[in-house]
């Protein structure tokens, strides 16, 4: 007999065998993980200063009704009103760090030669091209994005589903708009 013949027994043997090494610890860290997530954007998002004015402004692109980034400014943005405003499309160059909810570096673009990472926002997770297309050359923000609008519920590498992620990003400029020497 070849193993063709037993086929309909392999199978079920390999799935019964996977599952298994899925043991219900992992399930109920991951829940716990995604209801800690959750609660840190509730909070983040109801979050008011002395002023009594919310911290973050909630941005909600118009396609995409489902996803939202939570914003705050850190700078004075009447001074950077008049600046540019990257396109979908347009690369960029931002500094940036990111981190999880317990404060944990996952990425920081400070660990490049010279800080500056180069994108298009609409290559990034969703979150992040909210957040940066929401922004004007110069401004300096930090981006608290839901796992929706993040990695979601498998993750990536070092972000484990359903992280909700907090960038610190400045938009330093847009590429096809700086200066070109004489």
């Amino acid at each position: 007999m070849t193993i063709k013949n037993f086929g309909f027994l392999l199978l079920p043997a390999m799935i019964f065998g996977l599952s298994s090494c899925l043991g219900d610890d992992e399930y109920e860290t991951y829940e716990e993980w995604m209801k800690q997530n959750l609660e840190y954007i509730s909070n983040a998002e109801a979050e008011t200063g002395a002023d009594g004015k919310k911290v973050y402004e909630k941005i909600v692109p118009a396609w995409d009704k489902a996803s939202f980034t939570l914003m705050r400014w850190h700078n004075d943005r009447a001074l950077t009103a008049s600046n540019l405003t990257p396109l979908d499309n347009s690369t960029i160059k931002v500094k940036y760090l990111l981190t999880n909810i317990e404060g944990d570096t996952i990425d920081s673009s400070y660990r490049q030669t010279d800080s500056l990472y180069q994108c298009r926002p609409c290559d990034m997770i969703t979150g992040f091209w909210i957040a940066t297309t929401n922004m004007h050359v110069g401004d300096s923000v930090t981006a608290v994005i839901p796992y929706q609008a993040g990695y979601g519920i498998t993750g990536s590498n070092a972000v484990l589903p359903f992280s909700t992620l907090i960038f610190q990003i400045k938009l330093n400029s847009i590429v096809a708009l700086e200066s070109q020497p004489k």
